[in-house]
């Protein structure tokens, strides 16, 4: 992740926009030395989001955790299968 001063920000905004907005780089914003936010694309913060409300559900992470096993050991069904039923 790059790190700008705020002040070196301010000059490099344009820049910095794009590079996030086309890249998803990350940028930390600095204010004397110290590390206070952070620039993000538009689509990464509401890719956070819907992950952060997928994993608020109750039981979310466990039927993900489960559903993860089953896959690596070839069980459960396909999409296809699963629309089908």
């Amino acid at each position: 992740m790059n790190i700008l001063s705020i002040s070196d920000l301010r000059s490099q905004l344009p820049t910095a926009v794009a590079d996030v907005s086309t890249y998803m780089k990350r940028i930390a914003v600095s204010v004397s030395g110290k590390p206070k936010a952070v620039l993000i694309s538009i689509d990464e913060l509401e890719s956070l989001e819907e992950t952060a409300e997928i994993m608020s559900a109750p039981g979310a992470y466990e039927s993900i955790m489960k559903g993860s096993a089953q896959a690596k050991k070839g069980e459960g069904i396909t999409l296809d299968e699963y629309i089908k039923s």
